[in-house]
């Protein structure tokens, strides 16, 4: 059974690999937890505590991700994610997407998504999540703002720069809802983890609730356009997939460390296959690399 313990750099990158972490769930790879109740209690430990840096789980501030996205196996696009704290408890995440080449050709894409929010025990718990969409010509905004006292999320959207904006209210039961981006960090962060381990989160995006259930599966070494690493792998189900053009579960391989990098993304869509690599991060430790450096 794999866990996350402390795993090696590629060909030698980065600092010297330790057996053990010192924080007790940083076991080596074949050990393993008892799984308790499905709670958030660990987001990025030491946030407002001081804990060293090196021991948080998932994303530190300042990290820097890069990818290069296939579609039908050729360069289609390139993609980048940035994670960054503010004042007191506060985060921001921010990813951009753009196609290039002759994708670009078929279909010029330029997108920007920002999440902003507050951490705490129950999660990365989103305030804000803005999406800025460049189709060609035409401009899309949206911008979601979770009311969590009155339990609803304030929707507005403007579907092309010269139209009115539509304003909606999304209404949820659930605590621990967010956006897109901000459960994809939080993810990274969650303290227990174990292959066949079933996990459930609520977000928001469109006009609706949805759910994604994510399964951990086991670990093995992969290879990437950064070096070898050892992973292990995530994989994620979109409540009506098929109404979002998906074909299947969404794959994810994240090292096995305490980083959680992802370092490889699949999903099958109605379009055909496409597979995000990472080509080059800064991991807000101290430590970089890029293809170029490989």
């Amino acid at each position: 059974k794999v866990l996350w313990g402390s795993a090696p750099h590629p060909a030698g990158k980065g600092p010297a690999p330790s057996q053990t972490h010192p924080v007790n769930f940083y076991l080596s790879i074949l050990s393993r937890l008892k799984w308790g109740a499905l709670v958030w209690t660990l987001v990025l430990p030491g946030v407002g505590t001081g804990v060293a840096e090196e021991w948080r789980l998932g994303a530190a501030p300042g990290e820097h991700l890069q990818y290069t996205i296939r579609w039908l196996g050729a360069p289609a696009a390139t993609a980048a994610m940035q994670v960054e704290s503010g004042p007191g408890d506060t985060y921001t995440v921010q990813t951009t997407f753009a196609t290039m080449g002759a994708t670009r050709l078929i279909r010029a894409i330029d997108d920007s998504l920002t999440a902003e929010g507050r951490y705490q025990e129950a999660g990365f718990m989103a305030q804000r999540f803005v999406k800025d969409q460049r189709r060609g010509e035409q401009i899309r905004w949206t911008r979601y703002h979770f009311d969590r006292e009155m339990h609803q999320v304030q929707r507005l959207h403007r579907s092309q720069a010269d139209r009115p904006e539509e304003a909606t209210t999304i209404p949820f039961a659930m605590a621990q809802i967010t956006d897109p981006l901000s459960a994809l960090y939080a993810v990274r962060a969650w303290s227990d983890l174990l292959p066949d381990q079933t996990l459930a989160r609520w977000v928001v995006d469109g006009e609706k609730v949805f759910c994604l259930t994510m399964t951990v599966g086991g670990g093995r070494l992969l290879q990437t356009p950064l070096g070898t690493f050892p992973v292990f792998s995530l994989q994620v189900v979109v409540e009506n997939a098929e109404k979002r053009r998906y074909k299947g579960p969404i794959q994810l391989w994240l090292t096995d460390d305490h980083r959680r990098i992802p370092v490889q993304v699949e999903a099958q869509l109605s379009i055909g296959t496409v597979v995000a690599e990472l080509t080059a991060y800064e991991d807000g430790r101290g430590n970089s690399r890029s293809v170029q450096e490989h």
